[in-house]
């Protein structure tokens, strides 16, 4: 099975991967650098990249939602030339814990997908983004980088470009169904003002696996634990602290991200009474 898995995944990288792609500069500071990668715009308008992070071993940096602690990313391209509507895209994370917050995290290199749009595909096209991000080994420092990158009409870095075919096959995929998948979402119990839910999933190694939680900015979901729910099937189950909340429960969206064994899907729930539908 994981023959046959590496093997797909090799030749879906080798399907997708542009045939070249730019490379920038690394800028750096203490115990970080960054660079960006791109290819040429293709002929709709469209343009993939990435931003490159590397840390010094040992070091860290932060989800898109860090969790009990930290800062999440922030990146500011508004001084980018011919490119806008800019989306940056994450691999999922492994869960940090000092014994006193849980948080989501990258550790020493992380590869993050973006996508734009090319106004003028004729014209150059220059991307520069600020980047705003936390590293942390034993105690977190914000870090202010501004990478840039000039696309040439001849773009030949083929490196970079497997670099950003790797980027996008690393993200969360739909899963497999029966063999890898988040299956549900329900509530269980709680208050409305600390509700408790149950995610059943199916993974490869269910006692090794992950499972990450995204909610509304004023919404606070313990890291999901493990349990054994009747019958012997593993589920997760998290409580959300909703005391400061603003909206209803119903109607409000949350996203699951699940890890087990280098593989990573995701699924977005809409919450409806007391279960949860896709």
């Amino acid at each position: 099975m994981l023959t046959r898995t590496f093997a797909a995944t090799c030749l879906l990288l080798a399907a997708a991967a542009p045939a070249s792609a730019t490379t920038g500069p690394w800028v750096a500071t203490d115990n970080v650098r960054v660079r960006l990668l791109a290819t040429a715009p293709a002929a709709d308008g469209s343009l993939q990249g990435a931003i490159e992070i590397k840390l010094e071993p040992g070091w860290k940096t932060y989800w898109r939602s860090p969790g009990d602690a930290g800062v999440p990313p922030r990146f500011d391209f508004s001084a980018s030339t011919n490119a806008r509507d800019v989306t940056v895209s994450f691999p999922a994370p492994v869960r940090y814990d000092d014994g006193y917050a849980a948080s989501n995290v990258y550790r020493d290199h992380v590869v993050l997908p973006l996508r734009m749009t090319v106004p003028d595909p004729a014209q150059p096209v220059r991307l520069d983004v600020v980047l705003d991000i936390g590293v942390c080994e034993e105690i977190c420092i914000p870090v202010n980088l501004r990478a840039d990158l000039e696309l040439p009409a001849d773009a030949d870095d083929k490196e970079g470009a497997r670099v950003i075919a790797a980027a996008q096959a690393a993200l969360p995929g739909p899963g497999r169904p029966g063999e890898f998948e988040i299956r549900s979402l329900r509530r269980v119990g709680g208050s409305d003002k600390k509700p408790e839910f149950e995610v059943g999933f199916i993974a490869g190694k269910p006692s090794e696996a992950s499972l990450f939680v995204e909610t509304p900015g004023d919404w606070y979901a313990d890291p999901p634990k493990p349990v054994a729910a009747p019958g012997g099937e593993t589920v997760f189950r998290f409580a959300v602290d909703r005391k400061s909340a603003a909206g209803p429960i119903d109607g409000t969206e949350l996203h699951l991200t699940l890890t087990n064994g280098g593989a990573a899907t995701s699924r977005t729930f809409k919450l409806d009474g007391g279960d949860a539908r896709p």
